[in-house]
């Protein structure tokens, strides 16, 4: 855990267990499907970032990523179809669909068993590309969790499009053309581009349908989060931190005699991110990223110009004081962002536990 205050990346988040849709990064061939979060870093990278930021306690996160789904049906804009009961057979005792072993199975919906171990070996060929892939036990423990993440987004791109069907939401043959055309653009043109699809053994239709899942995805994201608030009630507020309670005492009795508060962080806090600063915080919201809640907490109990005692977080031990407050400030795009996240990671988590899913497949 890094003991550092900082400025939340809204690319950078710990691992959401369950996967959504990214996009290209870089030439094709760098297709990745990632964490929630970062994958709403994606599809909102238009927003600006022109306001000034919050600092906030970030930790460390380990981030496998792999590679976006390849639909699991042949039309990703249409209602999934009703779909016979598994049979056993030619892989050897395992459920099969005409004729095809499953992964599993999302609301009677199939997942192909060679759908999913192409898509892991697409995604272990692009981390060793990159020489992500650990050895030894460290490795194999990687290569297990690339196989949950890869089943797992496979599940949730169904419940996705099958939400999205029940919705209307559809991609029109035109917003799908003008998707394709751009990758192959930012691939530096058609040869690179048949190229790409020739390493992955994907075929021009497989990549078609993969671009038409992951913008059905992208409206969805648009139509879950359409009502999220973009302002909230928020504090400005300063700290100061240290490791030793009885410093934090002897601080606090100094700001209580007088002392200038952003002149002691200057000197005294730990926090090497905000002391340069003052200790300043800046504008934050309740639920603001990366923060011990401890120290949320106490900001939204003071009114401007109050100091708190001292608070006792896994970070340390704070003083905090608010310099003002606002009952709806816009939130910056940052924060926006994370709050539209959140809102789609909360509707996902709902739909899954209302899906029924059939697993087929040891990890």
């Amino acid at each position: 855990m890094s003991d550092a205050i900082q400025t939340p990346n809204p690319g950078r988040t710990s691992i959401y267990s369950r996967q959504t849709f990214g996009s290209f990064l870089g030439r094709p061939g760098h297709q990745v499907m990632l964490a929630a979060g970062l994958a709403f870093a994606l599809v909102f990278s238009l927003v600006g970032c022109g306001a000034s930021e919050p600092a906030a306690l970030s930790g460390e996160s380990t981030i496998s990523a792999p590679p976006a789904p390849t639909p699991t049906s042949a039309d990703a804009s249409s209602a999934p179809p009703t779909a016979a009961p598994p049979s056993s057979a030619e892989s050897g005792g395992g459920p099969t669909q005409d004729g095809r072993p499953l992964a599993a199975r999302v609301n009677g919906q199939p997942i192909f068993l060679d759908v999913y171990e192409k898509q892991v070996a697409q995604t272990e060929r692009a981390l060793m590309e990159r020489g992500l892939i650990l050895e030894g036990e460290e490795g194999q423990a990687q290569l297990s969790q690339i196989r949950q993440n890869v089943l797992n987004g496979l599940i949730e791109q169904a419940i996705i499009e099958q939400a999205a069907a029940t919705l209307g939401i559809t991609v029109t043959d035109e917003e799908l053309e003008a998707t394709v055309q751009e990758n192959i653009a930012s691939g530096q043109g058609q040869e690179s581009f048949d190229q790409w699809l020739a390493e992955n053994n994907m075929t021009m239709a497989e990549f078609r349908e993969t671009q038409r899942s992951q913008l059905i995805a992208s409206k969805m994201i648009a139509y879950v989060t359409a009502s999220v608030p973009t302002t909230a009630e928020q504090v400005h507020a300063r700290h100061i931190r240290t490791s030793d309670p009885a410093k934090a005492q002897a601080l606090l009795n100094e700001l209580r005699s007088g002392a200038n508060f952003a002149a002691l962080a200057q000197r005294e806090s730990e926090d090497e991110g905000t002391a340069a600063n003052g200790g300043d915080l800046g504008w934050f919201p309740r639920d603001v990223p990366l923060m011990p809640p401890q120290v949320v907490e106490a900001a939204f109990a003071l009114q401007p110009g109050e100091i708190s005692d001292v608070v006792e977080s896994e970070m340390g031990y704070h003083i905090i004081k608010v310099e003002a407050r606002e009952a709806n400030r816009p939130l910056t795009p940052e924060m926006l962002l994370y709050a539209q996240r959140r809102a789609f990671e909360k509707w996902l988590a709902e739909q899954w536990e209302k899906a029924t899913i059939e697993r087929y497949i040891d990890m």
